[in-house]
């Protein structure tokens, strides 16, 4: 699964911030620029210009924040340009009224404006496409914009270990999230440049994900790090021109064990050790569900993989579906990124879905269609939405997804994108790698993975997390996992036809301790 997706959601999370000029302060213009790495390679810049401004007829602070990023893959040299500019309006006291960010990943141009009020209103537009408009009403915690939150946090004396919980707006999962920032103190950190630099630390948690940050005296950030390798550390000026580094990805593990025929993976017992943790109050990384049970142990994480094929019941639902679950229900509209009422994808989706009289049957055919309308390889964009995967005729297992869903909801099937890690044999070589595929509901969830044709899948797909507008649960794991050197352990496995393999020496953390009998009383 790439980086795209993940990449503007870790640089606009904390991009830059504002410093604190008072109210009532007439303030010059000022320009902070920042280096962006990914674990320690170059691959873009920020630059964040405050003014004094008008809007609406009343004084208002103004933050216009450029970035520039490019990721070149040593694996296969790809590269992709995402260039971004983000305008937010302010009060004298740096309350939120306004943002516009607008993000142009290789040939799409996404658009996000969030006005800021009783009821938050979030839309979101892809090209010239339709908007995902989300309206969220706050809660009981306060909300904070990170300027909001530092001045909050620095009006008390800035003590290790103090605290300051807050909800925060996600526009890119269109939702109001928990985010907690605790004060680690006063540090000194040597940046790109050479230069040391000292100020104030500062740990966040922000549904699910870490990150680090350290203020100046100048309440500009120095440093900024997420939990994904990716940072931004405040330097003079901008290289000009600039020259992205290549940058070597964490997206594939080697496995010890090459399993034969594993597309028939009836069982798979899986182990991984972490380099580190990243740290209290961050939800797991795995959940027991449908694809896995799940055993949490000191070093890491133990997995028995489950198969999850296509039931009798699912493969015999008729077709136009009767009745759908009222909690299944939103997973049949359009987004900004699924385009399912696009007339070219309506067109496409009727056309295929004519004739059949079963749900999977629809399925079959959706995703033969994906499979011959995308080549393999990525296009150019990094995550492209829907529409601009059927236009490129292009994509890896991103592109085969989204295209999938966005078909599914056209023909009156509700579907979702997901993501995680899998297993496959290549040659004599087992490997897991990062990926993403599908799950249509027919009358249950069915995983499909277009990217190699199937639906229903063998026991060798790791959850990790759900990608759809308002769904915020697993958002983070990705960029957690990736950022750690996990390496894998098949623990043992078992096929369809019976053959099973176990590890020499291997612990089975799933088997159920033996009960001890009872003491005779005397």
């Amino acid at each position: 699964m790439k980086l795209m997706r993940v990449a503007p959601l870790l640089l606009l999370l904390l991009l830059v911030q504002a410093p604190a000029v008072a109210e009532g302060d007439a303030a010059e213009a000022k320009t902070y620029n920042y280096l962006l790495t990914y674990f320690g390679s170059k691959v873009g810049w920020a630059k964040s210009t405050v003014s004094e401004v008008e809007l609406d007829g009343a004084k208002a602070i103004l933050e216009h924040e450029e970035m520039y990023l490019v990721i070149k893959r040593s694996f296969d040299g790809a590269s992709f340009k995402i260039t971004g500019t983000t305008d937010t309006w302010y009060t004298p006291a740096w309350q939120e009224i306004r943002k516009l960010d607008v993000t142009v990943n290789g040939n799409q141009t996404t658009t996000v404006e969030t006005t800021y009020g009783e009821t938050i209103k979030i839309s979101e537009t892809v090209d010239k496409g339709k908007p995902t408009v989300t309206e969220l009403k706050r809660g009981e915690k306060p909300v904070y914009g990170n300027m909001n939150a530092w001045l909050k946090l620095k009006a008390g004396k800035l003590e290790p270990g103090t605290k300051l919980e807050f909800a925060a707006i996600e526009a890119d999962e269109h939702a109001i999230i928990d985010e907690t920032w605790t004060v680690n103190g006063r540090v000194k950190r040597k940046l790109i440049g050479g230069d040391v630099k000292e100020g104030v630390q500062v740990s966040m948690l922000r549904s699910g994900r870490a990150s680090t940050v350290i203020f100046g005296d100048d309440d500009m950030p120095l440093y900024y790090e997420s939990a994904a390798g990716f940072a931004l550390e405040r330097v003079d000026k901008i290289p000009h021109p600039f020259v992205p580094e290549q940058v070597s990805m964490r997206t594939v593990m080697e496995s010890n064990v090459a399993v034969p025929s594993f597309q028939t993976l009836e069982t798979m017992q899986v182990e991984m050790e972490y380099e580190h943790d990243d740290g209290d109050g961050l939800p797991a990384l795995f959940d027991t569900c449908a694809y896995h049970d799940v055993v949490k142990f000191d070093e890491g994480y133990a997995l028995q993989l489950k198969a999850s094929r296509l039931s009798d019941a699912a493969a015999k639902l008729a077709y136009p579906l009767a009745e759908v679950a009222e909690d299944v229900k939103p997973l049949l509209k359009a987004t900004a990124m699924c385009q399912s009422d696009d007339a070219d994808l309506l067109a496409e989706a009727t056309k295929l879905a004519k004739g059949k009289k079963t749900g999977a049957e629809v399925a079959r055919a959706l995703i033969d269609f994906v499979g011959k309308r995308l080549r393999g390889g990525s296009g150019n964009t990094g995550s492209a939405s829907a529409k601009q995967a059927y236009k490129e005729r292009m994509g890896d297992c991103t592109e085969h997804a989204a295209l999938f869903v966005a078909l599914a909801r056209a023909a009156g099937l509700p579907a979702r994108n997901a993501g995680g890690i899998v297993y496959v044999t290549m040659g004599e070589d087992g490997i897991f790698g990062y990926h993403a595929w599908a799950e249509v509901w027919l009358g249950e969830w069915v995983p499909v993975d277009s990217t190699v044709g199937e639906l229903g899948t063998s026991a060798r797909y790791f959850l990790l997390e759900y990608d759809e507008p308002g769904v915020t649960h697993g958002r983070g794991r990705s960029a957690r996992c990736i950022r750690q050197d996990i390496q894998p352990l098949v623990n043992m496995y078992k096929l369809e036809s019976g053959k099973q393999w176990q590890r020499k020496g291997a612990k089975d953390r799933f088997e159920k301790a033996p009960e001890k009998e009872p003491k005779n009383e005397k």
